[in-house]
């Protein structure tokens, strides 16, 4: 049997339980935090801007290392709706004036479709070009218009997967979009202290990037369960803490 050498870096299993672990503080700051009656610190929303880049980035390479890119893409939106359906339910039987409207699955899976377009634009035919830049546009639009990730979520999929095998390239594309999307989302101005670090600390996604870079290129653990952790893990955790915030506002 052939050993695998070890390598620098951290593998995909242990990299996405260090991001499952911080958007739980973020979203317990979201949902729970809020009702308190004591000043929350700002600081304690900011580890969660590196969760989605660090799950945009999977995305990407489970996209080129899936058996079937199709069964991913529609085993990401078959979740999205279970966790949509599910979120719906919990906030009819308990109302808060916060509501549930997170659903990351969505945007992943949307994130699928965009790159199937990209994939088919790389082909080179003239039918599959045309074909992958309405399907690469239309998910585009769809995410930025209709999912949470939106702009910051295409930027994502686009720096993850044409740079996927440079990891210079991916910096600093990386770095440079997130300073872009940053002045288009403040509309160039208001760069102050106020508006950067404690009401659109977005720009702080650009931390996840020495997480990415600390990726070792190996799946790492990998049982018959491992496989819908995530799947499950976000939103039951969501419903979780959700219900525990409708509790403190009762």
């Amino acid at each position: 049997m052939q050993v695998e050498s070890k390598r620098f870096g951290m593998d995909a299993f242990w990299l996405k339980i260090i991001a499952m672990l911080l958007m739980v503080l973020d979203h317990v700051d979201t949902f729970i935090f809020i009702y308190m009656d004591f000043a929350v610190p700002a600081y304690l929303h900011y580890p969660g801007r590196i969760v989605s880049p660090i799950f945009f980035y999977f995305l990407v390479e489970g996209f080129f290392h899936t058996r079937s890119r199709m069964k991913y893409g529609l085993r990401l939106l078959e979740w999205a709706a279970i966790m949509a359906l599910g979120s719906w339910l919990l906030v009819w039987l308990l109302p808060t004036p916060m509501g549930l409207s997170n659903n990351i699955l969505l945007s992943l899976s949307v994130g699928v479709v965009m790159m199937s377009g990209m994939h088919r634009i790389g082909i080179g035919n003239s039918k599959q070009i045309i074909m992958g830049v309405l399907m690469a546009i239309g998910a585009a639009l769809i995410m930025i218009l209709y999912t949470e990730a939106s702009m910051y979520g295409v930027l994502c999929v686009l720096v993850f997967y044409y740079a996927r095998s440079s990891k210079w390239i991916l910096s600093i594309s990386y770095i440079v979009g997130v300073f872009l999307l940053t002045m288009v989302s403040l509309g160039g101005e208001n760069f102050t202290y106020e508006q950067l670090f404690l009401f659109d600390p977005q720009w702080m996604m650009v931390f996840a990037l020495p997480f990415i870079l600390l990726y070792n290129g190996k799946r790492g653990y990998h049982a018959a369960w491992s496989k819908y952790l995530f799947y499950v893990f976000y939103p039951v955790h969501l419903w979780i803490i959700y219900s525990i915030s409708y509790m403190i506002t009762q």
